[in-house]
């Protein structure tokens, strides 16, 4: 299936015809109601319309002049995605230090907490300090870690989780109050099935005073679990720049302009019938997908850019940004010379709080001078008029700008006008398509100064969050 998919988009973008370059309300409401259309059923990671999204977003960057930057010539960068199905309530058998087995109840004795089980017997291992995990692992062993959740992750960090049987955690000093009778909900992370990372539970009451007291000397879980990867693509195209005559190098500079085209599928379980179960998303983020697929109408269609430009539409932001961290690690440029990455996520509704239609905030606006840049070159755009709420480190951006690639995002998102995030009611008929296609054009001039090389963003001193 996936090859007949790629195929299908590069005879998509042989027979593409040139879209009209300026940003009009038409072509947003267009990209809009696709990605936000019932069809698509949230575009839940992994799901049938999420591919769908995939093939729409990559046709629209071919139409745009575009060049492909995925895999194989196509516009689509297969990312490597799991989802976890437990088919059971696990179970727990530990064995004390006299060879006695105890059965261990889900929800009273331990809740399971991440990831897929080994249902092998391991040998327990109790971890108190640093220097008891210093170049450790073994998948026969289960790691009892007796500390906080800082310690904790201090001691999984290198491995990222991954090489042990199992991950044992203290939970709470007294038992559950009842058995659990569902299993655990599906999951779904990054990597492959031989890559997802150990199973993860928490002890509570008797059982974790026996694992403190290093009486327990054996583990084993009991459960159906099954593994399987799931499609999943970040739509990837490129401009490439041509440099100047005195600085040709700066060809090989990028800007990484980018959304997510994810979102959070269908409720579950929790409506009636008829009721509506879509989550549709249309501010989040088909408006952001469609600011991107706008700008880079725009810019293919203009005069070659001085620096090259990559239009990133990824997947699984929603579930941890994993799209885009697969970017990073599999980079069209090195982030080294990855000038910016200017993110537009929830664009689609008016914020009171920075003048309403067609104005902009930043996040993050006080680390760096982009902002600052930006208004010099006439860009209604003023710094996040809501920085407790952390929107800095909360979409794509963040990957990028934890590596210390300037990485800011530009959004008009209003939560007192947004009642309706992650809910069914994200319809295309709540956006005001006027005022996306206004502040879509009025971040036009900085978009061009970062393309033609006379805009350079810097953290400015304490911003760079690599620094930190």
């Amino acid at each position: 299936m996936l090859l007949a998919l790629a195929l299908l988009l590069c005879v998509a973008g042989d027979k593409a015809g040139r879209v009209d370059p300026a940003v009009t309300r038409a072509d947003i409401e267009r990209t809009v109601a696709y990605l936000a259309s019932d069809e698509l059923e949230g575009r839940d990671t992994g799901s049938p319309g999420l591919e769908k999204a995939a093939k729409f977003l990559a046709d629209a960057l071919a139409r745009a002049g575009v060049a492909p930057a995925g895999d194989k010539g196509t516009w689509l960068q297969q990312v490597p995605i799991t989802r976890t199905t437990f088919r059971e309530v696990p179970r727990l058998s530990v064995w004390t230090e006299d060879g006695k087995e105890r059965e261990c109840v889900a929800g009273i004795d331990f809740d399971w907490h991440a990831g897929a089980p080994a249902t092998r017997r391991l040998r327990a291992r109790v971890v108190t300090k640093d220097d008891e995990m210093i170049a450790f692992q073994d998948d026969e062993v289960a790691l009892f870690l007796d500390g906080s959740m800082q310690d904790r992750r201090r001691w999984l960090s290198a491995s990222k989780g991954v090489g042990f049987g199992l991950v044992i955690s203290p939970g709470s000093d007294k038992p559950g109050v009842s058995a659990t009778t569902t299993p655990p909900r599906q999951q779904t992370s990054a990597g492959t099935p031989e890559e997802q990372p150990t199973g993860q539970l928490r002890v509570h009451g008797e059982v974790l005073a026996l694992f403190r007291a290093g009486k327990i000397k054996a583990v084993r879980v009991h459960g159906s679990v099954e593994k399987a990867r799931v499609p999943a693509f970040n739509v990837l195209g490129i401009v490439r720049g041509v440099g100047t005559p005195e600085n040709p190098a700066l060809a090989e500079e990028a800007i990484v302009f980018s959304a997510h085209y994810d979102h959070v599928g269908l409720l579950r379980g929790e409506t009636k019938p008829g009721e509506d179960a879509i989550r549709n998303g249309a501010d989040d983020d088909a408006s952001g997908c469609a600011a991107v697929v706008e700008l880079a109408e725009a810019l293919a269609s203009g005069p070659k850019p001085v620096r090259s430009l990559v239009f990133l539409l990824a997947t699984a932001e929603e579930i941890g940004l994993i799209g885009t961290e697969w970017y990073i690690e599999h980079p069209l440029f090195a982030l080294d010379k990855t000038v910016c990455n200017l993110n537009y996520e929830m664009v689609g509704r008016p914020d009171a709080l920075v003048g309403g239609a067609g104005k902009l905030w930043l996040t993050g606006d006080e680390r760096s001078n982009l902002g600052a840049r930006l208004r010099e070159l006439g860009v209604p755009v003023v710094a996040d008029p809501r920085p407790r709420q952390n929107f800095f480190q909360r979409s794509d951006n963040y990957a990028f700008a934890r590596r210390g690639v300037v990485a800011q995002t530009l959004s008009t998102f209003d939560p007192e006008n947004h009642k309706d995030y992650h809910g069914v009611d994200d319809e295309l008929e709540r956006l005001d398509l006027d005022h996306m296609a206004e502040a879509v054009r009025a971040s036009l001039p900085g978009v061009r100064a970062l393309a033609n090389g006379t805009l350079t963003p810097a953290w400015n001193p304490g911003g760079d969050p690599s620094k930190r």
